[in-house]
Order: C-alpha cells, then sequence, then structure tokens
C-alpha cells in the first residue's frame, strides 16, 4: 500500500465492480488502501469478486463490502440507487463512485429495432447514472475531493453499430449537466476502447471473429486494452481534484485510425 496515495482510507463505491475493468479499479483501489464496496445484479458474482480480492490482498480483505443491487428494474431504479448509496455511506460518507455497469446492448437492426430495445439498453447506463446523481449528495462527502466516473466507450466517437454511439452520447452529455449541477464534487467520464474482459462472452458467436486479430494491427499500440490498463483512468480521475466535466479516452489510439 502506498502510504502517501490519496485513496487511502477513502470510502470508494463501485457499481459494476465484480468483473472486467471495475474489478480492476476496485483491485487497485484496495492495494492502495481504499475501503471499498463492490456492487452488481448477480449474487454469485459479488460473491466471487470479493473472494478473489480477499485472496489477492488477504491483509485488507475487511476493507471489502459488497451489496447486490440490480439495475435493470427501471421501475426500482431509484429505490435500488439509493439503498446502495445508503449501504456504501453506513460508515462514512462516500468520497468516490465508480460507475462501469453495463448490458450489452440488443443487437437489433434499426429497421427492426423499438423504443423498448433502445430503453433495455439506456435503463441502466443512462438512467442509473441519472438516478445516481439525483442521490448521491445526500450520501458523499461535499466538496472537489468527491467525485462520480462514469463510463461510455469509443462507439461514441467512431460507432460500429447504431445504438451505441446514441447511449453513450446520452451519458457524456449528462455527464456535464452533473458536473455543473454537482459542483463542486466532481463527476467525469472514461471512454475505453477495445478492452478484453468478460462482457465479450455475452457478445453472440461470430460478431467479434477475428477482432482482436484485427485490432492489434490496426490501433496504434499493436494491442488491445487490458482491465488492469484501463483501470488506470479511473484511478486518475479520482486523484486529479481539478479535474471535472473530463472525457478521459484509453483506446490504444482509435480515434485516431
Amino acid at each position: 500500500m502506498a502510504a502517501t496515495s490519496k485513496l487511502a482510507n477513502q470510502n470508494i463505491l463501485l457499481i459494476g465492480g465484480t468483473s472486467g475493468i471495475g474489478f480492476a479499479v476496485a483491485k487497485q483501489a484496495l492495494a492502495e488502501g481504499a475501503n471499498i464496496v463492490i456492487s452488481s445484479s448477480s449474487a454469485e458474482r459479488v460473491s466471487n469478486a470479493v473472494a478473489r480480492l480477499s485472496t489477492d490482498n488477504a491483509a485488507r480483505a475487511s476493507a471489502v463490502r459488497s451489496y447486490v443491487a440490480d439495475l435493470s428494474n427501471r421501475d426500482k431504479l431509484e429505490e435500488t440507487i439509493e439503498n446502495l448509496l445508503k449501504f456504501a455511506a453506513e460508515p462514512s460518507p462516500i468520497d468516490h463512485v465508480v460507475f462501469t455497469a453495463g448490458d450489452v446492448p440488443p443487437l437489433v437492426p434499426l429497421a427492426e429495432a423499438s423504443f423498448d430495445d433502445f430503453e433495455a439498453f439506456l435503463t441502466v447506463r443512462l438512467f442509473g447514472a441519472m438516478a445516481l446523481g439525483k442521490y448521491a449528495p445526500k450520501y458523499m462527502a461535499p466538496g472537489k475531493c468527491s467525485s462520480i466516473t462514469l463510463t461510455t466507450g469509443s462507439q461514441t466517437k467512431k460507432p460500429l453499430f447504431w445504438m451505441p454511439p446514441a447511449a453513450g452520447g446520452a451519458v457524456e452529455g449528462l455527464m456535464k449537466g452533473l458536473a455543473v449541477t454537482l459542483s463542486p464534487m466532481r463527476v467525469n467520464v472514461v471512454s475505453p476502447g477495445f478492452v478484453l474482459t468478460e462482457i465479450l462472452d455475452k457478445i453472440p458467436k461470430g460478431l467479434f471473429d477475428g477482432k482482436v486479430e484485427s485490432s492489434k494491427e490496426r490501433l496504434l499500440t499493436k494491442d488491445v486494452g487490458s482491465p488492469e490498463d484501463t483501470a488506470e483512468a479511473y484511478l486518475y480521475l479520482m486523484k486529479d481534484y481539478f479535474a471535472t466535466g473530463s472525457i478521459v479516452a484509453t483506446n490504444g489510439g482509435e480515434w485516431l485510425v
């Protein structure tokens, strides 16, 4: 643990912190001395994540708490978000919230799509973030040292499919509005590129055949992303007390090729 880390003794809530990028953020924040709460819609994933974190850093196992919260039910979304925040703030006000939760979008061609398909994609990523902004001030430490970090993706700028850029653009716009409204608390977005995480297992087979190899050739880094590298963007935004309203890209140069 780095004694001088700004995250030492901070209370951090990770929404979607049981796998992929969110888990990598949780692991690194824990190593830097933070107290963390990880949340997911699956009790099994939450239990497995807690076990992995406790095994990897046994000395700090007591600094990990967990909460099961399903953000996919729009009718109960506000209640779910507030209960999650209330739980995370029980020992002390929350210092940082990292929001990486999100479902795989319905891969429906635009000509066949309905508003329900789009809403299914927006419920967690946009409405969940909106509810977070609504209730967070009640449970977070005031001032510029606190932050909320949302997540979009490189398809917001360079789309491969019609739906992700619409949702990502909405989240980025919401981030800017929250940064102004919740000031001096800071609100930012991380925009990852092609990162190898477990969510790729949920994408229909065939859609990403050859994608890893082609991306390694195309991207400026000549490699795809890892959760551990991408997590650094979230750690940076928690630590930089002058960063708000920002979009931090971690995508191997995706926007330039």
